[in-house]
């Protein structure tokens, strides 16, 4: 099960992409990669979401590189990361 985390509880969230912060914490690889990919890959322009990962997701970060998708990081001090995910206003999409 996942833990979504909205900045304002009064407003219902219609797909996973509109969430602030999507809690990946509990899941085993590869479903925090995979999960993450899939819902960047919904992402429209100027669209973003924040995941928090069991680790640090260096294959992750890759990932949304070649998908040209802005990303920031930080690692928590239980180990786990909060990784910010971003889709620029004009993004060139690969493939």
């Amino acid at each position: 099960m996942i833990a979504v985390v909205m900045r304002d509880p009064a407003h219902a969230v219609s797909t996973p992409c509109e969430a602030d912060e999507i809690d990946l914490r509990n899941l085993l690889a590869p479903e925090p990669l995979m999960r993450t990919l899939g819902l960047a890959r919904q992402l429209p322009q100027g669209g973003g979401f924040t995941v928090l990962t069991p680790r640090w997701p260096h294959p992750l970060l890759a990932a949304l590189t070649e998908l040209g998708l802005r990303h920031h990081g930080q690692l928590l001090a239980d180990g786990s990361a909060r990784i910010r995910i971003e889709r620029p206003l004009a993004t060139f999409l690969p493939g």
